[in-house]
């Protein structure tokens, strides 16, 4: 077919780009006096009246330039691109199918609107794909052809090479939300589902999609086990008329252990339905996470009472006293809550009483009234993993390590799972503090083996132990076989840290924060690492304030945040946050023993000298150094 001379190509040089512009005086004057082919005039009448969005015009003076001269390619090319923009792929195809000479723009089109005419033409979909990988040939970065083409691969269930093309093209167009969602779409097609909850968070809360985006990203948070991501999500759009949702997000923040938040949540569940009894059975529940047990136990009283057969309120009322300090009314609600369940003694209000009996004794240092809590379990493979570690740890409070290895052996074969992995791991424990020569032979399998929880179940047996060596050395040979492990990772910088080699466990904990920087667990190790060595100490405090944020009842993180001021000199900052810390666990030594340093460092000497003896009956991270503060109290108080 004729093309038009080298001159009009010239002249029409950029009209035939998507958004066509106008035709100037100048340039229509030298196309009308160089003598071109007919229809010409009208060619650029269509163009100028499509430059100003006057498609019904335009395409009457495009049908026009055609019947003048069918022969003109550029007539046919524009023509097609206008129908193709305006929803009518069959009759752009229609006028470029079979044509030879196309240039690339005109290839181009043909492509995008055979693209769009096989969706309801699927019998053309491979001729499509094929027009479309020859036009990105030659120009690879057309947003508009890598789109066609990836939806293309998508209805040809291509789904693989569809999210290749589309991730290719996100690199240029970032910040599109549809594209974003689309390019999530696939991923969840492929089964990668972490990385299409990104992206759905990504888009989350943008406009037009953003709530539709916000919904999937939420639930595929929730199953991947990601509650505190999905409740921020949920969090920014939150509606104190919706009291479900409101709900669901106090539900995820305590997942996420942030009681504290998810308290903040229900007490506006609560303004609005003062007496829900949903609301306020979480709520003592948050209280209790809080380390506000006596508040928990004034509700839950307050709810045993309304519902005077609910085992469960019973059993919760009784642990809160227990940590409320309480432990004799503890019991008389223990018993009659056993009194309701001990009528059927396989059933789960029964076995969750003698587990709740077991804690609160131990709570209390009586292991053998523990054990005989235990003893009521009609099965006790039922209670599962729990059950083993209180009859694990009543042994331990007695140091009887025999008898508890005896207990321990004897109900393996009927455990299963997490379970049966806990009875292994405790068992080795023992053996290894009795010096029982067999300890390694029964710890050697956890740590050999091909699944790596019972490999981080075996390095927690040598940590507990406080074989540091041993535990360093497993832990990096376990990372032969699982490099990208965190769990292996942190247990090997643990250990690292204390065999004094501070240089190696700072750049493991780096990498796992280079990886996930949300790892709060490894953010307040590394900073607790630094203050301690009162190294870096800006740096740290950052660490440990990302870690708090992201858990701000942890009592472990706030003695970190505490002791972290203390290393700067914040007396105040360091005293405020060790006692929110001691709030939330009162029984740890070393939050005692920070403590009363600071209170040293204050001059509050009978006080200081309180908590370091405390912390020595404890027991705490330095014993030689507290008795060193108490000595030299000791020796340099006033008589």
């Amino acid at each position: 077919m004729r093309k038009f001379l080298l001159t009009t190509a010239a002249i029409l040089a950029g009209l035939f780009g998507p958004v066509p512009g106008s035709v100037s005086a100048q340039e229509q004057t030298r196309v009308e006096e160089s003598g071109f082919p007919a229809g010409l005039e009208a060619f650029l009448e269509a163009r100028l009246l499509q430059s100003e969005d006057r498609f019904r015009e335009a395409l009457a003076a495009y049908d026009r330039a055609l019947r003048e001269d069918p022969s003109v390619v550029e007539v046919r090319i524009g023509f097609a691109d206008l129908l193709f923009q305006l929803g009518m792929p069959d009759r752009s195809v229609s006028l470029l199918d079979g044509v030879e000479g196309l240039d690339w723009h005109g290839r181009r089109v043909f492509a995008l609107a055979l693209a769009q005419y096989s969706m309801q033409h699927p019998d053309r979909a491979e001729e499509a794909s094929r027009a479309l990988e020859s036009v990105l040939e030659e120009r690879d970065d057309d947003p508009n052809l890598l789109l066609a083409l990836g939806q293309l691969l998508h209805r040809m269930n291509r789904i693989g090479e569809a999210e290749e093309v589309i991730a290719e093209l996100r690199s240029s167009r970032p910040g599109s939300p549809q594209l974003i969602s689309y390019h999530a779409t696939l991923l969840l097609q492929l089964d990668r589902r972490a990385e299409a909850a990104d992206l759905f968070k990504l888009c989350a809360g943008g406009p037009g999609i953003g709530e539709s985006c916000r919904s999937s990203a939420v639930e595929l948070l929730i199953e991947l086990d990601r509650p505190g991501e999905a409740a921020d999500l949920l969090l920014d759009s939150l509606d104190d008329d919706d009291l479900d949702q409101l709900m669901r997000t106090a539900y995820l923040l305590w997942d996420a252990d942030r009681p504290s938040q998810a308290l903040q949540v229900v007490q506006r569940v609560l303004r609005q339905v003062p007496d829900s009894e949903r609301g306020r059975t979480l709520k003592a529940q948050l209280l209790m996470a809080t380390g506000r047990f006596d508040e928990a136990a004034d509700l839950f009283r307050s709810l045993a009472k309304k519902s005077p057969d609910d085992v469960g309120l019973k059993l919760s009322l009784a642990w809160a006293l227990s940590r409320a300090g309480d432990p004799e009314e503890a019991r008389r609600w223990l018993d009659r809550a056993w009194e309701l369940a001990a009528t059927n003694a396989a059933s789960e209000d029964a076995a969750r009483c003698a587990v709740t009996g077991a804690r609160i004794e131990l709570l209390a240092g009586n292991p053998l009234l523990a054990r005989e809590w235990l003893a009521h379990l009609a099965e006790p493979g039922a209670a599962g993993e729990e059950y083993v570690r209180l009859l694990g740890e009543s042994y331990r409070q007695e140091e009887d390590w025999r008898n508890g290895i005896s207990a321990l052996m004897r109900m393996q074969p009927e455990l299963e799972g997490d379970a049966l992995l806990a009875a292994q791991a405790i068992e080795a424990e023992f053996r290894i503090r009795s010096s029982d020569r067999r300890a390694w032979n029964r710890l050697r399998p956890l740590l050999d083996s091909p699944d790596p929880r019972s490999v981080v179940a075996g390095l927690v047996v040598l940590q507990s132990v406080e074989h540091w060596s041993d535990a360093e050395r497993e832990a990096a040979a376990a990372l032969e076989r699982f490099p990208d492990n965190r769990d292996i990772l942190f247990a090997r910088a643990a250990a690292l840290e204390r065999l004094g080699r501070f240089d190696d466990a700072e750049a493991v904990f780096l990498t796992l924060l280079e990886v996930d920087p949300t790892d709060a667990t490894a953010a307040n190790y590394l900073g607790y690492l630094w203050a301690d060595r009162a190294v870096r100490l800006d740096e740290a405090l950052a660490l440990i304030n990302r870690a708090v944020t992201m858990d701000p009842d942890n009592a472990a993180y706030l003695d970190s945040l505490g002791w972290v001021h203390y290393r700067l000199g914040s007396l105040d900052e360091a005293e405020f946050w060790l006692r929110r810390a001691i709030e939330l666990n009162d029984g740890d030594g070393t939050l005692l023993a920070h403590l009363g340093e600071v209170l040293l460092a204050r001059g509050e000497i009978d006080e200081a000298s309180r908590y370091l003896r405390l912390a020595l009956d404890l027991g705490c991270e330095s014993p030689d150094h507290v008795q060193s503060l108490l000595d030299g109290i000791r020796d340099g108080a006033p008589q």
